[in-house]
């Protein structure tokens, strides 16, 4: 990467930053990375855009904020007056207005709610860069890491390109510099995102360790793209509203409509992953994602929405959006079928029907009781009655005799009476390996049996063929073998 030489005419980016409630100290460390290690000419701009963050009347650090900003030539401010979310914000940000340059902190600007998304029509958009760059608000990005980028995307303007993305450490704020040209974005049949080791096809069709790499998704905070191809494309869809699905639902559009996602390995970029989310959804968090993810899988998944509501069975005939004119203009775009996209893009995929053995609500038939996942943190098992009907009581068995729940999986310890847990998949077998024969369920570290127990808490029991340790799922895959068998 140290030898690579840029053109000396790039064309110059709009950097976008949308923030909500962000820490100030982490936020200016964001923005001092930018200006400190861009290249001037390359830059035009820095939006910052605050998604209406909470403020007590005593609360000095925004104005203090507002005052430092106007310092900062670059740096354009701007504040929602009422919360828009992450998508909405980053649609005002991504296009061309004239405003008055003048002020750093445009407080006339006011969207209600009701009338978003035609002024989002109207282009009422702050960038005048003809490259858009949206970064997270607790990132810092690294030397050298915006011309790989605008060098890719001005060799083909179609490419929507993200730097390798390294951590840093939410406690000390350590920046970890991670290997370059490992993994690749994906996603499952929940339709959440996740990284994947790239395939070895892929891995033989690149002549060098730092061309680019074909991603199936990308991890959404952090990218690059052409204004125009943006606004080609129709941008994001505004009707989106949390930020584990915008990325999903964007990458889907760039592949289908005529674009291509591709990591830069040249370019490396700073996250800090947050095991919290600084708002509260109107409604509980697995409906509200549940909702939004559905919508992407009408428009876009085609008959492959089906693994989707295998999965949230409870949405199947709970949809009330109106997704007439996306369609429509998926339609006017000539966009690929889904088909097309698994066939060419995410060729390694692993379909439901080739990997669960079973599926479904387990079901303890004496009681009428199902397992359910409890808690956010530490999360175990208990027992509900089956007739709820929410995602966190959906299991799969799968040819790894694992039994995953929203990509992690059943643990327990070896004792008699251990409690069920749920944590990371670690696949190594060990203390997550389950066999599932005659109706039980054997956890096969310790040789105990998946026991209801008492106080609806299901513990590891010396097994028996009593009724409180049947078990059922709600589908099997007879033809679906374990892969250690």
């Amino acid at each position: 990467c140290r030898n690579q030489m840029y053109l000396v005419d790039l064309p110059p980016t709009s950097v976008i930053i949308v923030y909500y409630d962000e820490d100030l100290t982490t936020l200016l460390r964001t923005l001092h990375s930018v200006m400190d290690r861009t290249s001037p000419s390359l830059l035009r701009e820095i939006i910052l855009i605050d998604d209406h963050s909470p403020v007590s009347d005593n609360d000095g650090s925004r104005i203090q904020l507002e005052h430092y900003l106007s310092w900062l030539h670059k740096v354009r401010f701007f504040r929602n007056k009422q919360r828009l979310g992450l998508i909405r914000s980053r649609l005002l940000g991504s296009s061309s207005m004239k405003f008055d340059d003048h002020y750093h902190c445009a407080e006339n600007i006011y969207l209600h709610h009701d009338t978003t998304s035609l002024l989002l029509r109207q282009r009422f958009s702050y960038a005048r860069a003809p490259i858009v760059t949206f970064l997270d608000s607790h990132c810092e990005v690294n030397v050298g890491w915006l011309e790989p980028l605008l060098q890719r995307i001005y060799q083909d303007p179609t490419a929507v390109v993200s730097p390798e993305i390294d951590l840093i450490d939410a406690t000390t704020f350590r920046y970890l510099y991670g290997p370059s040209g490992l993994i690749r974005g994906v996603f499952d049949w929940n339709l959440k995102f996740k990284w994947k080791v790239i395939p070895r096809k892929e891995r033989l069709s690149r002549e060098s360790a730092i061309d680019p790499i074909r991603s199936p998704t990308m991890g959404g905070d952090i990218f690059a793209i052409d204004r125009k191809f943006f606004e080609s494309l129709g941008k994001y869809d505004s009707k989106v509203e949390t930020w584990e699905v915008e990325h999903l639902e964007i990458s889907f559009r760039i592949w289908l409509c005529g674009g291509k996602i591709e990591i830069i390995p040249c370019s490396h970029v700073g996250q800090v992953l947050r095991s919290f989310q600084p708002y509260q959804p109107p409604q509980s968090y697995d409906d509200y994602l549940g909702k939004n993810s559905q919508r992407i899988a009408e428009i876009w998944l085609d008959q492959y929405k089906e693994f989707f509501y295998q999965r949230y069975p409870h949405l199947r005939q709970n949809f009330v959006d109106d997704i007439s004119s996306e369609l429509q203009q998926r339609r006017d775009m000539h966009c690929q079928n889904f088909m097309w996209y698994l066939n060419n893009i995410y060729t390694d995929v692993v379909f439901p029907n080739e990997s669960v053995m079973a599926e479904g609500k387990i079901r303890n038939p004496a009681l009428a009781n199902c397992l359910i996942v409890v808690g956010k943190i530490n999360s175990y098992i208990r027992l509900i009655t089956c007739e709820h009907d929410v995602s966190s009581m959906i299991f799969k068995f799968t040819i790894r005799q694992e039994i995953e729940i929203n990509g992690k999986c059943l643990d327990a310890g070896s004792r008699k009476g251990s409690n069920i847990l749920l944590t990371d998949c670690h696949r190594m077998r060990d203390s997550q390996e389950w066999h599932h024969k005659k109706h039980q369920i054997l956890h096969v570290k310790s040789g105990l049996c998946l026991d209801r127990g008492s106080s609806l808490a299901p513990v590891l029991m010396p097994c028996s063929h009593k009724r409180k340790q049947i078990w059922v799922f709600d589908k099997y895959y007879p033809d679906i073998k374990s892969k250690y068998t």
